[in-house]
């Protein structure tokens, strides 16, 4: 018995090399051009996190040169600036010195392009952890795209950033910032409905 076990054993041990080794190298040139793909596009979105520049929904991404402002009635988001250049979409807003959360605090980002398709940009400071967010979450196929940093702004008073936009699509958005503190929205820009980026 103990001689069929062994028997058993070792032919186990040398078919599994050679199966393995057989189907690893099997695959076809498409499925291997297709992984190589893949993987470079993998590579690619390390550098800023995981954005990517196919994305499934359909239109053109978001246009360079656009800009956008609006100007708020409270002190802690008295104004924004936004623009596109160079596959960022960059966000300036001063009154970062006169936010005092608790936990944290979030500028909450609503994008709408020509054909209602949304985005929602959240830059989250989560103070009681030292923990920043910044992503991009897509309203129709809710995927989020979470990128390292924060603020680019040696001012303490101006939260400045700039985010990958390939995930976004359109030519124009209508578009709302909202300051939320501790769970609470707070204030608006503009205060009441949106504004264009153009």
């Amino acid at each position: 018995m103990k001689t069929t076990q062994k028997v058993i054993a070792a032919m186990l041990a040398i078919m599994f090399p050679i199966v393995l080794a057989g189907g690893c190298g099997s695959r076809t040139t498409s499925s291997q051009s297709a992984s190589a793909d893949s993987q470079t596009d993998s590579q690619d979105s390390g550098d800023d996190s995981q954005d990517s520049t196919t994305d499934s929904d359909d239109g053109s991404p978001l246009a360079n040169g656009l800009f956008g402002s609006c100007e708020g009635s409270d002190p802690r988001l008295p104004s924004v600036k936004l623009d596109t250049s160079a596959g960022y979409l960059g966000v300036e807003i001063p009154g970062n010195d006169q936010i005092r959360p608790n936990e944290f605090y979030s500028y909450d980002l609503m994008l709408t392009n020509e054909n209602g398709d949304s985005w929602m940009v959240q830059l989250s400071d989560y103070v009681s952890s030292g923990e920043t967010n910044r992503s991009v979450f897509n309203m129709q196929t809710s995927k989020n795209l979470n990128y390292p940093g924060w603020s680019n702004s040696d001012d303490k008073s101006v939260f400045s950033t700039s985010v990958p936009d390939t995930a976004m699509r359109g030519t124009s958005m209508d578009w709302q910032m909202t300051l939320s503190i501790d769970g609470n929205d707070v204030a608006k820009c503009p205060t009441d409905g949106t504004t264009s980026l153009e």
